[in-house]
């Protein structure tokens, strides 16, 4: 039972890790188009 609550705490962390990185990407690109799109 305690490894189940190790492993769920465990995969809450990983999840909000990509969810951050996921989100850091997305800004990224979305700043990488409009540069691109904007010739100023």
């Amino acid at each position: 039972m305690a490894t189940a609550t190790v492993d769920s705490e465990f995969m809450v962390k990983v999840g909000r890790m990509i969810f951050y990185i996921t989100c850091a990407m997305g800004l990224w690109f979305f700043y990488w188009l409009a540069g691109i799109q904007c010739p100023c």
